[in-house]
C-alpha cells in the first residue's frame, strides 16, 4: 500500500506492504533482530504462511523496510474484530530491526498507524516485554498507556549461580514409555487442559525432540513430585527454558535446578528462564529460594489512541 523513503536519504530505506514470498526473509530479519533478547523468538516463515493464506488475513498490516532489495526490519498489525458498540482496535507488534538501521524503526511505525487510522482504527494495543529487546522503551516513546500486566512470571538463573552441591541421584531422565502416562496427568490438572490438548503435548514431545536437550523426573513412592523439560531456544542457543516446571518441594527443585547446571555445562548454556502461570503461579515460593536474577510479569499491556 505504501512506499516511502527516508527523509534523510531518499534512496536509503523503502517500506512495502506484505507480498508473497516475504516469509523466508521476515523469519531471518526476526531471528537475527531477537538475537540479543533474553528471550529470543521469532515465528518460522511455514508458519507465517500459514496464517498470511487465511482469508482474513490482510496484507495492508504487515509492513516491511528495504534498503535496496535487502529486508532490514518489518513491523506487523492486525485490526481486530469489532466488537457491538465498541470503537475499532488494533493489535500492534513493535518492529523488529537489524542494527544498523534503527531509523527504520520509526519509518515502519509511523506507516502502521497512518495505514490503522486509514481503516478506521481508533486505539492500538500491544504487548510489551522487557525480555524483548526494547519493547518498553517504544511503548513509552510512542506515549502508549500502561494498562495491565500479563499473568505470569518469568524468572531468569544463570547457570554459574546453581548450586552445584545439591545431590542429584533421585533425579533421573524422562522414559516415555514407562512416565508419559502419569506425566500427562500432571500436567493435565496444573493447567485444567483438555484432551486434544494433552494429546497436543504428547505429540509435541517426539516433534520438539531436536530442541529439548533433557527431560529429568523425580518421583518418590511412585508419584512424581518433581519434573521439568530443559528446552533450548531455537534462535538463541546459550539459553533455554526450564519448561512445565512441576515441584511438590523446593528441595526437589534445588535437585532438578543442579542437574540441569550439569547438563547446560556439557551443552553450551549459559542461562534458563522459568516461567510459572496459572496454577504453577504458587511454585514461585520454591523458585524464589534459588539464586534467580530477575523476576516479573513476562509483558504488559499497553494502548494507544490514535
Amino acid at each position: 500500500m505504501f512506499e516511502k523513503s527516508s527523509s534523510l536519504d531518499m534512496s536509503a530505506y523503502i517500506i512495502k506492504s506484505y507480498k508473497e514470498g516475504f516469509e523466508e526473509k521476515q523469519e531471518k530479519v526476526g531471528a537475527k533482530a531477537a538475537q540479543d533478547w533474553i528471550n529470543a523468538h521469532q515465528t518460522p516463515a511455514d508458519r507465517l504462511k500459514e496464517v498470511y493464506s487465511q482469508p482474513e488475513f490482510d496484507p495492508e498490516t504487515r509492513h516491511y523496510c528495504f534498503k535496496g532489495d535487502k529486508m532490514v526490519g518489518f513491523l506487523t498489525s492486525k485490526v481486530m474484530k469489532e466488537e457491538e458498540g465498541e470503537e475499532k482496535k488494533a493489535s500492534l507488534v513493535f518492529p523488529s530491526v537489524l542494527p544498523g538501521h534503527e531509523e527504520a524503526i520509526g519509518l515502519l511505525y509511523d506507516t502502521a498507524i497512518k495505514t490503522l487510522k486509514e481503516k478506521g482504527v481508533k486505539t492500538v494495543e500491544t504487548y510489551a516485554s522487557a525480555l524483548c529487546g526494547s519493547q518498553v522503551e517504544l511503548a513509552n516513546k510512542y506515549d502508549f498507556n500502561y494498562v495491565k500486566d500479563v499473568e505470569n512470571i518469568v524468572y531468569t538463573l544463570k547457570v554459574s549461580n546453581i548450586d552445584g552441591t545439591v545431590d542429584i541421584s533421585k533425579v533421573r531422565k524422562f522414559d516415555m514409555e514407562k512416565d508419559v502416562e502419569k506425566w500427562l496427568e500432571v500436567i493435565r490438572s496444573l493447567d485444567n487442559l483438555d484432551d486434544e490438548r494433552v494429546e497436543q503435548i504428547k505429540n509435541e514431545l517426539v516433534s520438539e525432540a531436536d530442541n529439548i536437550v533433557a527431560h529429568l523426573i523425580i518421583e518418590e513412592e511412585d508419584e512424581i513430585v518433581g519434573t521439568f523439560l530443559i528446552f533450548r531456544n531455537p534462535i538463541k542457543k546459550n539459553a533455554a527454558n526450564l519448561a512445565l516446571p512441576y515441584v511438590t518441594d523446593a528441595k526437589y527443585l534445588k535437585m532438578l535446578v543442579a542437574k540441569a547446571a550439569k547438563i547446560a555445562a556439557k551443552s553450551g548454556i549459559d542461562y534458563y528462564l522459568i516461567w510459572l502461570f496459572g496454577n504453577r503461579i504458587p511454585l514461585k515460593k520454591h523458585v524464589q529460594q534459588l539464586n534467580v536474577n530477575y523476576a516479573q510479569p513476562s509483558a504488559s499491556l499497553f494502548h494507544k489512541d490514535i
